[in-house]
């Protein structure tokens, strides 16, 4: 099945609803626009005709280059309408990164907004085959609109055609090319739109990280537009245009990755808006630490879910949502018709309690990666299981927990060390706002202890901080965990979709 038929009863159940409340521009004087399910569905079904008319065939792939605005939503339902593949793409990449993409994905189509077309411009010199689209007035290439002028058109597609080829994010370097079939998508939804019903998290959704990302695209674009929810995408981030969002049309629920709730948490206006109308508050993206949660809880009065997804798996793995209770510190459960394990370094099968990688197996698995059989085989065992490179444990009630990247893990003196336990004895500190824990290079003892930290407005980088949060963590941490040096730093690397890049911070020491 094509999943855009999910889309489509959707809007024939609720055609005069609003599908997209657009929340504008401020700053551009650009209104606010809502949209009805009946009206998405026309522009979706009308740009599918378009891409027919341009010539591109069921499986073709197309690249879209676009933050939150409604023509993205058009673009990935038209595209699967169409038995096209689309391909998210981060609208800050540069041109040689666009080319990469492009190139590896086949791409015969990219469309991009005028304001965020300088990069596409250059690329596409390089790229005479390459058709390109434009959102908004003011440029020399053909417009978006041009391309919902065509009748309406519906491709059927079978469970295991490719739908959509995101890109893995690049928190450990160069990004792969994810396939992820109609079944993979559709499998995903259902089990997830499944549990947002049965907590009834009401009709309005806030869409704060970036739909190009897997979490945003299936979790607030592709799930909530096919249960007949209203989506309100931010076009950026800002914690107070979220607060004011959610107080002006009491949004009910929204997912964000923890470094967003952060901002919520540590903004100076937190305490003035009227959050009160928020159902479900989850996270994702990356491990919520313990403390965060709590002080979202005694500031905010916020209750969040955590979860665990991966752009291979579509990307909902695990929810405290479908536990029996929400368990602080965990991930929950695994999701309707996924199966878990955790292995070691041999993939053998551990015992409840013992930490090794977590590894899924179901129909929310990729296909595998593109144009790279040899990773593929790396990633999905002969079970067929996916390893998610992600070190974890399962208690005896079934909740499981992550406890870092395998990658991330220091091995101080060939004791390991996992960053995620430093980071929360961190967090915990009054002056850190925000921080990351990695390991660098040590000649006596292989690695040590880093931590680049992020400080709360109100205090001061100083040697005598440093020593204060360093005497913090030997009082809660044996010696050789707690961070040898601190860094203080403004902000930290991160992807579009707020995922704290260690990687580059590793090549900084």
């Amino acid at each position: 099945m094509n999943v855009a038929r999910l889309f489509e009863q959707a809007a024939q159940e609720n055609p005069d609803r609003t599908a997209v409340h657009f929340p504008g521009i401020p700053t551009m004087g650009i209104p606010p626009r809502p949209i009805s399910y009946k009206e998405l569905s026309d522009w979706t079904g009308r740009f599918a005709g378009g891409l027919k008319a341009l010539g591109l065939q069921p499986g073709d792939r197309f690249a879209v280059y676009m933050p939150n605005l409604p023509q993205f939503v058009i673009s990935i339902w038209g595209g699967f309408q169409a038995g096209c593949v689309p391909s998210p793409m981060n609208p800050t990449l540069k041109k040689r990164e666009i080319i990469h993409q492009i190139t590896d994905s086949r791409s015969k189509l990219i469309i991009a907004p005028v304001l965020m077309l300088e990069e596409v411009a250059k690329a596409a010199e390089e790229l005479p085959d390459l058709k390109v689209y434009v959102v908004g007035p003011g440029s020399d290439f053909p417009n978006f609109d041009e391309l919902l002028k065509h009748p309406p058109h519906f491709v059927e597609r079978a469970d295991d055609d490719l739908a959509l080829m995101p890109y893995t994010s690049g928190t450990t370097g160069k990004p792969k090319g994810v396939l992820l079939t109609h079944k993979n998508l559709s499998s995903n939804i259902r089990s997830v739109l499944k549990l947002m019903q049965a907590r009834g998290t009401g009709e309005r959704l806030l869409v704060p990280i970036p739909m190009f990302h897997i979490t945003g695209m299936t979790v607030l674009m592709l799930t909530p537009l096919s249960m007949g929810v209203t989506i309100y995408p931010m076009i950026r981030w800002e914690a107070e245009w979220a607060m004011q969002l959610i107080q002006e049309h009491k949004i009910t629920s929204m997912v964000c990755v923890p470094t967003l709730y952060i901002d919520l948490l540590n903004h100076p206006k937190a305490g003035e808006y009227d959050l009160s109308s928020l159902k479900l508050c989850s996270s994702g993206g990356a491990k919520m630490p313990v403390p965060l949660i709590e002080a979202m809880q005694k500031k905010l009065g916020l209750t969040v879910y955590e979860g665990y997804g991966l752009t291979e798996t579509s990307p909902v793995t695990h929810t405290n949502l479908a536990a029996a209770k929400p368990k602080i510190g965990s991930i929950g459960w695994p999701i309707e018709g996924a199966e878990c394990k955790i292995v070691d370094e041999q993939n053998k099968r551990l015992p409840i309690g013992q930490v090794g990688e977590l590894c899924i197996r179901g129909p929310m698995v990729m296909k595998g990666y593109h144009n790279n059989p040899e990773a593929t085989k790396q990633a999905i065992d002969s079970e067929g299981f996916f390893h998610t490179g992600d070190l974890g444990y399962v208690d005896e009630e079934g909740y499981y927990y992550i406890v870092d990247r395998v990658k991330d893990m220091i091995n101080v003196g060939g004791v390991k060390v996992f960053p995620k336990e430093v980071e929360q004895v961190l967090y915990e500190h009054p002056a850190v706002a925000e921080c990351a824990v990695v390991g660098m290079t040590d000649e006596r003892k292989g690695e040590t202890v880093k931590a680049y930290v992020v400080l709360k407005p109100g205090h001061m980088p100083s040697d005598k901080l440093a020593e204060e949060i360093q005497q913090h963590c030997l009082r809660e941490l044996a010696a050789y965990k707690h961070p040898r040096e601190i860094e203080f730093v403004q902000q930290l690397p991160k992807t579009a979709s707020g995922k704290i890049q260690k990687y580059l911070l590793r090549g900084q020491g």
